[in-house]
């Protein structure tokens, strides 16, 4: 989308999510029946589900596939391509950790009466029973004994590794192909990158048409039982999302590009001006990447082979904003549904945040099909998802401000590895000769 349909596609989601809160209050205030729009609305918002669930194997099957696909074509440039996936896998566990960390200690999902939970429970069918799963049992179901049926039960109460498990089985399959000749492999990717193509086109027609509607629908059978409840719930995950955005982002980055890639953070930061509010304003790593790469070339003086590789595949698989972003909504979710976890099932959830921000699309909303799927795994519903898509827009641009944000650190970093320090304007000069 161009920014100026961004902008209304953001109005049209934050108009459902309004509609559907004040629906909801002033019924709850008043005393009205609520039979027939509690009706209304989960139609509505099971539409909408339904539409983005149709999808999530469309989406990610493609995605992983050619992403494999890709880091593997990165062993042609040598060392500089493994260096740059060991550096985007780091920093994204560490983005993930992050996010880990706070929502245990500020707990958002915890300032919920019981009340209010129970009605949660009540208005999106209660826990699934995957949520009695041991870790034991989640790390065996990683690997199904047929995959095929694993998709089929992705998203009912008789899956046992569902989505997670079609995962894994994507992965082992991608790295399998990966071994075979691209001669033979080619036409495979070029059919599913047309699919994934055509799926993410019917994704972007769903958000922006079915979206409004039926957020307002899941919105109001949130609010409808938990009431005023609702804000404090979401300010203080928005808050946690935040914080974590800025500890990533000024504390990391800053002592990332001091130490290792020995430039001034705040040139750094005040160089990448124009393509942080270019993905403020987008929430789009795909779209700002033409912003990025003139900002890396002309303003930080970025070696162009290493520009153009880095940026674009960090616009792909470096997504650090996203990793925190789903660690922090994972754990709140669990938190709001009263669901314990292990610091095993912890770690889990770490490593689901890193995969899902390393599949997720470069698009606005990209990664929440991708998260809406892993919920039944931990007996979260999945309609669950609606509580987050109301705010999900402003936390979109801030954690994609990140992600682009991340791409230049870490091209600033490689650049002064390869072609000497990146704020020496001759060493890139030296370079071009």
């Amino acid at each position: 989308m161009e920014v100026g349909k961004e902008r209304t596609f953001s109005l049209r989601l934050l108009a459902g999510f309004v509609g559907g809160v004040l629906l909801a209050l002033v019924i709850r205030s008043t005393g009205q029946p609520v039979e027939i729009v509690s009706f209304i609305a989960r139609i509505a918002g099971e539409l909408f589900l339904r539409g983005i669930f149709m999808l999530i194997f469309p989406l990610i099957i493609p995605i992983l596939l050619i992403g494999i696909q890709r880091l593997t074509e990165t062993g042609a440039i040598g060392r500089i391509g493994m260096h740059t996936l060991v550096t985007v896998l780091i920093l994204t566990a560490i983005a993930a950790g992050i996010g880990l960390v706070l929502a245990n200690l500020l707990s958002p999902g915890l300032r919920l009466s019981s009340e209010a939970r129970s009605a949660l429970l009540e208005r999106f069918g209660g826990l699934t029973p995957s949520s009695k799963l041991t870790p034991q049992e989640l790390v065996l179901n990683l690997l199904p004994k047929n995959p095929f049926r694993e998709m089929a039960t992705a998203f009912t109460s008789d899956q046992q590794g569902g989505l997670l498990a079609v995962v894994s089985f994507t992965v082992l399959v991608g790295i399998a192909l990966a071994r075979l000749s691209s001669e033979k492999t080619q036409p495979l990717y070029h059919l599913l990158d047309i699919v994934y193509q055509a799926s993410l086109w019917l994704l972007t027609k769903i958000m922006y048409w079915i979206a409004p509607i039926g957020i307002a629908g899941l919105v109001f059978q949130a609010v409808v039982g938990v009431g005023w409840e609702i804000f404090s719930l979401l300010g203080a995950y928005a808050l946690t999302v935040i914080i974590g955005l800025m500890v990533h982002g000024i504390g990391i980055y800053s002592v990332f590009l001091y130490g290792f890639a020995k430039a001034s953070p705040l040139r750094v930061f005040q160089s990448s001006i124009p393509a942080l509010l270019m993905a403020f304003s987008s929430a789009s790593s795909n779209a700002t990447l033409p912003t990025t790469l003139r900002v890396a070339i002309e303003r930080l003086r970025i070696a162009p082979p290493i520009a153009q590789f880095i940026l674009t595949l960090g616009a792909t698989v470096n997504q650090n904003g996203t990793a925190l972003y789903e660690g922090v909504t994972l754990l709140f979710l669990m938190q709001v549904f009263g669901i314990p976890l292990t610091l095993t099932e912890q770690l889990l959830v770490v490593g689901l945040a890193v995969l899902i921000a390393i599949g997720a699309a470069g698009v606005p909303g990209g990664s929440l099909p991708l998260l809406a799927g892993v919920l039944p795994a931990f007996g979260i519903p999945g309609g669950a998802i609606a509580l987050i898509y109301g705010i999900d827009r402003l936390l979109d641009m801030l954690r994609t401000t990140l992600n682009v944000y991340g791409d230049i650190v870490i091209a600033s970093y490689l650049n002064r590895l390869y072609h000497g320090n990146t704020s020496d304007q001759r060493g890139h000069q030296n370079m071009e000769r």
